[in-house]
């Protein structure tokens, strides 16, 4: 993996040694499921969800998500759709927009890391 990467995905708290161990060791399996976490829709049919109260769709999205967020390492993403998951869960539907922000922050810096890291080739 380039050091570019390394470096920005270290800075996303980004837990690539567990990742790539539940990846087989597989490296360049990892890489292209990086690459296939850009174009993943799944952060965009969660807002979709919540825009719309569709809240078993917000949820399915959110529990998706934190799944994701798990396998790849992403370590404060999978926290923040576990956060959003509880609070769908429980019906503390005040609470879930700035939830929510907090996550799309989250997801765009990783986004950002991965492009920026990628184009380091």
């Amino acid at each position: 993996m380039n050091s570019e990467l390394l470096r920005r995905l270290s800075l996303c708290e980004t837990d690539i040694d567990g990742a790539i161990r539940r990846f087989s060791g597989n490296e360049a399996l990892y890489i292209s499921c990086l690459n296939a976490f850009l174009l993943d829709p799944t952060v965009q049919e969660l807002n979709e969800a919540i825009l719309a109260q569709d809240w078993d769709g917000a949820f399915t999205a959110a529990h998706a998500l934190k799944g994701l967020a798990g396998n790849m390492g992403f370590i404060p993403l999978f926290h923040a759709t576990g956060e959003l998951v509880v609070l769908i869960r429980s019906g503390r539907l005040m609470e879930i927009n700035e939830s929510n922000e907090q996550l799309r922050n989250v997801y765009n810096e990783l986004v950002t890391a991965i492009r920026l890291g990628s184009q380091e080739n």
